[in-house]
């Protein structure tokens, strides 16, 4: 039992202005834990307590002992935390937005953004693309009720409500689907074209069979998928597409000329 834990949870948690759902949102949690952990029912474990003291910008005395409140000072040969890890390498999807949306954001979160998977689900079956993970976050620096969508650190697409009474998450995804699906070429990465390619050799195994990698690497198959797309809309077609690259990768050696070489037959 640690004493005064939650005493002081939720005056560190007050101090920022922050609600159990915005502070939950913030360390990944679900608004319950929040709720349980400041009703002194458990206690999170030692990497949520580390983020826990790095958003309340409190020290972990103070937050298990209820020592003197200091600000952290960096020490040496510490391995990076996640949340660092996290901000290094930029994002294929990043949805940002102001600290107005985060209650509908902590909303969202508890139902587990499910309308996220049934727009996954569209893509693939309209499309034939498959979607990043899209990672979620506020950000203190924007206009409280705006929203920007970003693939690698390219801002795609922003986006305000114009009052509190409008926010809407519906919206925000409709956005999101359109977005995805409208800069599918600047989004997807060899990691997608792999998944792509797995299952297609999963279900139909001769298809892709000495195909690729022997007669195309992966970013080439990735740059023709680009071209593909973005001239046709799709790549839902990816048997014939592949059948197409098996027969005239031979032949043609430059990926541009082969891509609308096998639109031309598609």
């Amino acid at each position: 039992m640690i004493n005064g834990f939650e005493e002081r949870l939720i005056n560190a948690r007050k101090d920022k202005n922050y609600t159990q759902e915005e502070l939950a949102l913030r360390l990944g949690v679900t608004p319950q834990a929040v709720s349980k952990w400041e009703r002194g029912m458990g206690y999170p474990d030692t990497p949520l307590m580390v983020s826990l003291c790095h958003i309340l910008n409190c020290s972990m005395d103070f937050i298990l002992k209820g020592e003197e409140r200091v600000e952290f000072v960096e020490k040496g040969g510490l391995k990076p935390s996640g949340e660092i890890l996290n901000e290094i390498i930029a994002e294929p999807f990043l949805l940002e937005f102001g600290t107005g949306l985060i209650a509908a954001a902590g909303d969202e979160s508890s139902k587990g953004f499910t309308e996220i998977a049934e727009i996954r689900k569209r893509a693939a079956a309209s499309f034939g693309i498959l979607l990043p993970q899209i990672r979620i976050r506020d950000n203190e620096d924007m206009d409280k009720l705006s929203y920007h969508f970003f693939a690698y650190n390219n801002k795609l697409y922003e986006n305000a409500f114009t009052s509190e009474e409008e926010i809407s998450f519906l919206q925000i995804y409709r956005d999101l689907e359109q977005i995805c699906t409208k800069y599918y070429g600047q989004i997807i990465n060899k990691q997608l074209t792999k998944r792509l390619a797995d299952n297609l050799e999963e279900k139909y195994p001769e298809v892709i069979k000495g195909v690729i990698p022997e007669k195309i690497s992966l970013i080439q198959f990735q740059n023709i998928l680009i071209q593909i797309y973005e001239k046709k809309g799709t790549i839902h077609n990816l048997i014939k597409i592949v059948e197409r690259l098996d027969e005239k990768a031979g032949s043609i050696r430059d990926i541009k000329m082969l891509a609308e070489e096998i639109m031309k037959e598609e």
